[in-house]
C-alpha cells in the first residue's frame, strides 16, 4: 500500500523539477529573443559632410589622434630606458619610476586610440 506522505513527497519533487525546467526554458527563450532583436548590425549611409567645419574638425581629430599616439609611444620608450638603467644600476627607485612612466605612456596611447569617441 502507498503511504500518502510518500506520495506527497514524490509529487513535490516532480513539481520542483517541472518548475526548474520551465525556468530554464524561460531563460533560454529570453536569450534567444535578445539575440534576435538586439544583435542586428545597422549601417549608416556613407555621406560626405556638407559643412566645411565638419571636415576641418575630422581632420583635426585625426591629427590629434596621430600625434598623441606618437607621444605616448615616446613616453613608453623613455620609461623602458629608465627601467633598463635601473636594472643596470640596481636602483629600485629608478626601476619603479621607469615602470610608472611606461604605464603613463600606455595610458596616453590608449586615450589617443579613443580620439574618435571624444571628437565625435
Amino acid at each position: 500500500m502507498i503511504n500518502k506522505e510518500s506520495n506527497v513527497g514524490i509529487t513535490t519533487v516532480v513539481n520542483v523539477k517541472k518548475r526548474s525546467i520551465s525556468n530554464i526554458f524561460f531563460a533560454v527563450s529570453v536569450v534567444l529573443l535578445y539575440l534576435i532583436f538586439f544583435c542586428v548590425k545597422v549601417y549608416a549611409a556613407d555621406v560626405a559632410p556638407a559643412d566645411p567645419g565638419e571636415t576641418l574638425w575630422t581632420a583635426l581629430a585625426g591629427l590629434v589622434g596621430t600625434w598623441v599616439t606618437r607621444l605616448g609611444a615616446v613616453i613608453m620608450f623613455i620609461g623602458a630606458v629608465m627601467f633598463g638603467l635601473g636594472w643596470k644600476n640596481d636602483d629600485a627607485d629608478q626601476k619603479s619610476r621607469g615602470v610608472q612612466t611606461i604605464i603613463g605612456g600606455a595610458i596616453v596611447t590608449a586615450v589617443a586610440a579613443m580620439v574618435d569617441v571624444f571628437f565625435a
